[in-house]
This record gives structure tokens, sequence and C-alpha cells, in this order.
């Protein structure tokens, strides 16, 4: 059976296999008592799974005395934003964000509407592994009730702010065009909504909200990289359409597609939106150690600083807060702008793309051309975290000379290129990202990664 994992990016697991409905209801209660029986917004993605574990979350937090605000299928930024807002004590996303069908999860936010920080992540698992839930009896149980619009709310709220508030009188006047494919998850109404508030008519791909049905799969693969978006490129193209936009299952990560139907990436999607904000904001910018060198080059030309944390929105989140960063986010697709909302919201970052477009006469292909380039390698290893910890030195000696970062594992960099080599915080696996001028630089220090770490390798000589 496999363990689900619980950790800084919440809980995940394979459906039946480890994370069953008394996981569920087990942590939606200790989540209740943890954060004071008060009420507790929960929103879900369109998973088969979904419902099962709506039902199981629900349970839990009313057997403790919570009263639920329902926010039913909704993109996790939308739960944020709702929760950042109004008097909520927390909320729960059910979602395993990017992660294929079978998987699901949970995804626990403060009051405060921030993902838990490593610390409150460690106090709520001791209270799991403590004493765990405090239920309550059968006269303090309290309602379920309804928030059917939370999602307008959050549109409006990006609609109205500043940095916004030109694109919708431009996009009107040039009658945009733009694709959008939500992977028929929690993002696909919100997108669309999205889009036609900022004056542009949005052409659908995939963005049916309709729960999946037994042993469905998702459309593409759920994470909006460059190679999943065949069919949203084929669109582009096809209907003559000025871009496409993409999100993941629980819409917090965004990428998108020019008009010649070439798609642009999740890393150029934090860099797109320097370019829209940092000129109407000044201030840091703070992205995690895996996140593209571009953004340094970007914020360099704009006169800002950036600085980098450990693999995790919380994580990121968290150091924007103590430097008072106007934008954040992850070379994953994630765009974090505190003035919105703190968590990587695929609306907001859609929103940037789209504004970036309306404020002139070049269109996407030519502002996509102009962001510095380079290459990047992903690939993944079965190691676990421990075995990775037991193999450090031979990694220290295979990049004797690079600058190293041990925030989050290890990362090693050089004049023009790194290599990050990490747990993963969701799947029991160890994760090697490398960036470089070229692919063949980048493929060479992933490869050498790998050599380093498998079991045959030797050890260094103790000197």
């Amino acid at each position: 059976m496999q363990i689900p994992i619980f950790g800084i990016s919440g809980l995940r697991g394979i459906v039946g296999d480890g994370l069953l409905p008394e996981t569920v209801v087990r942590h939606a209660a200790a989540f209740g008592t943890f954060v004071g029986h008060g009420t507790v917004a929960v929103g879900r993605d369109c998973r088969a799974s979904g419902e099962m574990m709506h039902a199981a979350a629900v349970a839990g937090l009313v057997a403790v005395g919570c009263e639920v605000m329902d926010l039913g299928v909704c993109p996790t930024p939308t739960v944020v934003h709702v929760t950042r807002r109004g008097t909520l004590a927390g909320a729960l996303m059910l979602t395993a964000s990017h992660n294929p069908e079978q998987w699901n999860g949970m995804k626990f936010v403060s009051r405060e509407g921030q993902f838990l920080s490593p610390e409150e992540v460690a106090a709520f698992r001791k209270l799991l592994k403590g004493k765990g839930a405090k239920y309550a009896v059968w006269e303090a149980l309290r309602p379920v009730k309804a928030n059917p619009n939370a999602v307008y709310a959050h549109v409006n709220s990006i609609l109205s702010h500043e940095l916004f508030r030109s694109v919708r009188p431009a996009l009107i006047a040039r009658k945009l065009k733009v694709g959008v494919d939500a992977v028929n998850g929690a993002a696909s109404v919100a997108a669309c909504q999205l889009v036609e508030a900022l004056g542009a008519e949005p052409v659908r791909l995939y963005c049916s909200i309709e729960p999946m049905k037994q042993g469905a799969t998702f459309p593409r693969k759920p994470e909006p990289a460059a190679q999943n978006l065949g069919d949203l490129s084929s669109l582009v193209r096809e209907r003559k359409l000025d871009l496409g936009i993409a999100f993941d299952p629980d819409g917090d990560r965004f990428s998108c597609v020019d008009e010649t139907g070439t798609p642009l990436g999740e890393e150029a999607t934090i860099c797109l939106a320097c370019k829209y904000v940092l000129p109407q904001r000044k201030g840091p910018v703070v992205v995690n150690l895996s996140t593209t060198r571009a953004v340094d080059d970007v914020c360099d030309e704009l006169g800002v600083t950036v600085e980098r944390t450990a693999v995790g929105e919380a994580n990121v989140a968290d150091r924007m807060a103590k430097v008072q960063a106007v934008l954040g986010g992850e070379g994953n697709g994630g765009v974090i702008l505190p003035e919105l909302n703190f968590t990587r919201d695929g609306l907001v970052a859609a929103a940037t793309v789209i504004g970036l477009v309306s404020q002139g006469s070049q269109p996407l292909s030519a502002i996509g051309a102009a962001l510095p380039k380079y290459q990047m390698v992903k690939t993944t290893m079965a190691l676990s975290g421990e075995q990775l910890a037991e193999r450090d030195e031979r990694l220290v000696k295979a990049f004797e000379g690079a600058q190293v970062d041990r925030q989050d594992g290890f990362k090693f960099s050089l004049e023009d290129s790194w290599v990050h080599v990490r747990s993963s915080n969701t799947e029991p696996i160890v994760r090697i990202i490398a960036e470089a001028k070229t692919g063949a630089q980048a493929k060479a220090m992933v490869e050498r990664v790998r050599q380093t770490l498998s079991a045959n390798s030797k050890e260094p000589e103790k000197k």
C-alpha cells in the first residue's frame, strides 16, 4: 500500500491505495480542531474521486463542530481568496493539483489566506500524531452552507484591481480571441469568465466541470507543460486565435500558447508576469531554487532584486511576506501577486499575459521571443530523501568548484548553468532539474547527477 505523503504541500496519495475515506476524515477533523472549530471553506477539483473526498472532508469538519462553507468545484486560488477576504478559520482544497487521475489530496489554508507555513505544518503534524481531533457533541454540530459566488468574487477582484483596469477597454477595441484549455478542471468556468470580463472572447477547448466518470482520464496530461498542449496549439492555429491559455486541474498553474500555436512553456509564465507587473510596481521578486535564471535577467533589466527559496509554495509565500515582495512564484507556471492573493493564482497569471498583449501592437510571439533564452532539462530518480542524503559527499565532489545552495537538497551553480537535486514534496522520488544556455549542457549536468547518485557509483576517497 502506498502511504500518503504529508508535508509542506499538504496531503497527497493514491485513492484506494493509502488515501482512503477514513484518511480524509481524520485529517479534516484534525484540521478543524487545529483552526479552532470555526467556519472552514471547502472546495474541490473535478476528479472522479472528488465527491468521495468532499463527503469525507465535510463529515470530518462537521464532526468537530465546524461550520462548513461549501464552495463546490472551484480553483485552489479561489478557495484561498475567499479565506483571505472573509472571517473564516481556514479552508480545505481537495485536489492533487497536477498529479494524475488516480491521485487526490488536501491543501490546508490558514485563516490569513495562506497555505500552512513550515512551522504550522509541524504543529499540525504533532496534533495528528497526538490526541488528534476534538469531536463535538450532537448539540454543537453546525450546518453546511453553500457559497455559489466565490468564483465571481475572485474574478471581479482581478478585473477591478488597479493593475488590470486598463485591460478591458483595450481588448474590447481589439476583439481579441483566446483559446482556453482548463483540462476539464476546476478553472474551466472561472477562466472563461475572466477572459470575458477582460473584454476578450473565450474559445473553449477542455472547459467542462462535470465530475469525471468512473475510470475516466483527463483529456491531456494534467500539467500545462509545453509538450501537453498540442490540442490547444492546433485550436489556436486552426481558429486563428490571438493566444491560448492553459491550466492544471486545480487552476494554480498556468502557461500559454502564442498566436502561431507555439507554447511558451511554464517557465516563461513568471517572466511574463514580471514584465507586466514590475513596470507598474517596483519591489523584490521571490522564486524558488528550481525556477529559470531568466527571471534574474528580466528583473535585472527592470531594476529589482530576486530572492530564492526552497521549493514549495508555502516557502515562497513566507519569504515574500518577510521581504514585502511585489511578486513571486515558481517555474511550474505559478504566479503570486500578494495584492490580490497570497497563493499561486492561474487566473492572475492569465490576466498578466492577456494584459501584456493588450498594451500594444506586439503579438505574444514577439513578447515571448524577447525573453532570455535558456534550456532546461527535468528528470527524476527513484530514491528516498535518506538515500539522497547518504550520497551528499558524492554530489559535492562531482560538482567541485560550483556554488552550493543547501536550502533544499543541493543546487550547484556555475557561471552559465545550474543543477538542482532535491527530494519531491509530493512523490517518493528525487527530482533533478538543470538549466544552461544549450540543451546539451543541461543534459550533461543531469547525467552527471544520475551517474553520481546511482547505486554502483564509488564513494569519494576520504582525505
